[in-house]
C-alpha cells in the first residue's frame, strides 16, 4: 500500500506517515495488528494517537477478529457442555464437548466414531438436567455413515423420564 493512502488514516499526516513507514508500518494491515505501546516506541508517536491510529486502520483495513479480553471471557462464560453420559469421558473432558467450537473425533475403521456422533446428536437434544444443551445439531457426513435407524433406536433406550422432559 503506498504511503501516501496512511495519510488517508485519521491523525496521520506526511510527517507521521513517514515515521510509520520508516518503523516498518506500511501498510494498514501492519498498523492493524500492532500494539500501542510497540507503535509509540518504534515510531516516535505518542501510545494515545497510536491507539487512535491502529483503531482507525483496524476499520479501514477490515482485518476483523479484534476483541478485548473482557468480551472473550464473556463469551466464554456462555459456553455450554455436552455431555457424554460417561462419568469419565466427562471428567476428562472437563464436563463434556464445548459448544462454541468445532471437536474432531477420530479413530481406525468400527472403532465407534459414527456411534459416538449419533449419540451426541441424541444428547444435545436432551434438557439440562440430564446433560443436554436442549438444542439441536447438524450432522455433516464425509462417510456416509448416518443412520436414522440407529438415532432412532438410541431416542427409544433413554427413559420414560428423560422422554419426558
Amino acid at each position: 500500500m503506498p504511503e501516501d493512502e496512511l495519510e488517508d488514516l485519521p491523525g496521520v499526516g506526511p510527517a507521521t506517515a513517514d515515521k510509520l513507514v520508516e518503523s516498518g508500518f506500511d501498510s494498514y494491515q501492519s498498523i492493524a495488528v500492532a500494539s500501542p505501546g510497540e507503535m509509540s516506541n518504534t515510531a516516535d508517536i505518542g501510545e494515545s494517537s497510536a491507539a487512535d491510529i491502529i483503531n482507525a486502520a483496524r476499520e479501514a483495513a477490515d482485518v476483523g477478529g479484534f476483541e478485548t479480553g473482557a468480551t472473550v471471557l464473556e463469551r466464554r462464560q456462555e459456553i455450554g457442555k455436552l455431555s457424554w453420559q460417561i462419568e469419565e469421558v466427562d471428567e476428562l473432558l472437563g464436563g463434556g464437548i464445548e459448544t462454541q467450537s468445532i471437536t474432531e473425533v477420530y479413530g481406525e475403521f468400527g472403532s465407534g466414531k459414527s456411534q459416538v456422533t449419533h449419540q451426541m446428536a441424541v444428547n444435545v437434544q436432551l434438557s439440562r438436567e440430564h446433560g443436554g444443551l436442549e438444542g439441536g445439531c447438524i450432522f455433516v457426513d464425509s462417510e456416509d455413515t448416518f443412520r436414522p435407524e440407529r438415532i432412532d433406536d438410541m431416542i427409544r433406550g433413554l427413559d420414560d423420564e428423560i422422554l419426558a422432559h
